[in-house]
């Protein structure tokens, strides 16, 4: 079965979606967190993503946490530790994230938390804050995993090409992951996962008051890979980067997934102001050809927004705009790899 790995912030919207997978859905999908930086100091940082973790994550569900982020905390020790030993009193799984380029106290903090949590960790080749091209180095690998005392066998490798934003992005990131893997050699690791993202790190400059559809070229990278059978990464509807701040009172969008684009929809404010428009959008959306047969019961998100397109009290924010988003996203990608040679 290939398993999904979306590569997630963690952020409210993206939480909200994870707490609402179906239960089907759980032995299906393999969410790795980058935990976000805190104006409060990263031991907050941490604080804050165990908080969300416990309040969202279902049970069963293993988590791959990235701290590049933010890799030590107030006192300059490893945050995955703290992490860690927090999450295993609450009886949730993780997969610590491992990363070449990490210090030697970082890999051997990976390295016990794993033995917390199944020892089980993930090897990150590549991504925006260390080589926009993964390298094959076997020797670095054999040396960080051996600092963090945990075997090839246990260990997912995640090969991460960060963004892909066009036809000719695919062809260069389809050649180098063919290499990497190449490279590699017959190493037995417990997974191998190609990821990649091709959202945009702003959409304010497409259209108002129409569907917009943008390239899934993660996706069709992928696929060109599929005589490889890695399991399939995206940074879900996210461009790869850290977010900033954001803009204050966006308009009202939505990023929406379907079988080779995203249909992206940003409407005007109405006359009565607010996110009212929001109605409007989803009216639209529930008559377009790509939203699903199953209406509302494809996924929480849809349900939300079938209710949006009735008009019903609560168009929402930018956070539920996003969660709602993201639920519809992980289902579809979930079917989709369930069924791949329907899409």
């Amino acid at each position: 079965m290939t398993r999904y790995w979306p590569v997630l912030k963690a952020r409210e919207g993206e939480f909200k979606a994870l707490g609402r997978l179906q239960d089907r859905d759980v032995s299906r999908i393999h969410p790795l967190f980058e935990v976000n930086p805190s104006n409060d100091g990263p031991t907050q940082a941490g604080l804050n993503f165990v908080r969300k973790v416990r309040e969202a994550a279902p049970a069963g569900l293993t988590l791959g946490v990235d701290t590049t982020y933010t890799r030590v905390n107030d006192n300059g020790e490893p945050l995955i530790k703290e992490i860690a030993n927090d999450l295993a009193q609450w009886g949730v799984p993780i997969a610590p994230v491992i990363h070449l380029h990490d210090p030697d106290e970082q890999l051997s903090a990976c390295g016990e938390a794993a033995r917390l949590h199944n020892e089980t960790a993930i090897v990150r080749l590549g991504s925006l804050t260390t080589d926009p091209d993964p390298v094959a180095d076997a020797p670095r690998i054999a040396r960080a995993l051996s600092i963090a005392k945990i075997s090839v066998d246990r260990c997912h490798l995640v090969v991460d090409m960060g963004v892909v934003a066009s036809d000719r992005d695919v062809s260069r990131t389809e050649l180098v992951v063919r290499n990497v893997l190449d490279s590699l050699g017959d190493q037995r690791w417990a997974t191998i996962v190609v990821a990649s993202g091709a959202m945009p790190s702003a959409i304010s400059t497409l259209p108002r008051n129409e569907a917009t559809p943008l390239p899934r070229w993660d996706w069709k990278l992928w696929k060109r890979l599929a005589d490889l059978s890695p399991d399939f990464g995206d940074y879900a509807i996210a461009h790869p980067a850290m977010p900033g701040a954001g803009a204050r009172g966006p308009l009202p969008s939505l990023r929406y997934t379907a079988s080779d684009n995203w249909w992206i929809y940003r409407w005007a404010r109405n006359e009565t102001g607010g996110n009212d428009s929001f109605y409007d959008l989803c009216q639209a959306l529930v008559s377009s050809d790509h939203w699903p047969t199953e209406s509302s019961e494809f996924s929480w998100g849809d349900s939300e927004l079938a209710r949006c397109a009735r008009r019903e009290p609560g168009p929402g924010g930018a956070t539920q705009w996003r969660a709602w988003g993201t639920s519809h996203h992980l289902a579809h990608v979930m079917g989709e790899l369930a069924n791949p040679h329907a899409s």
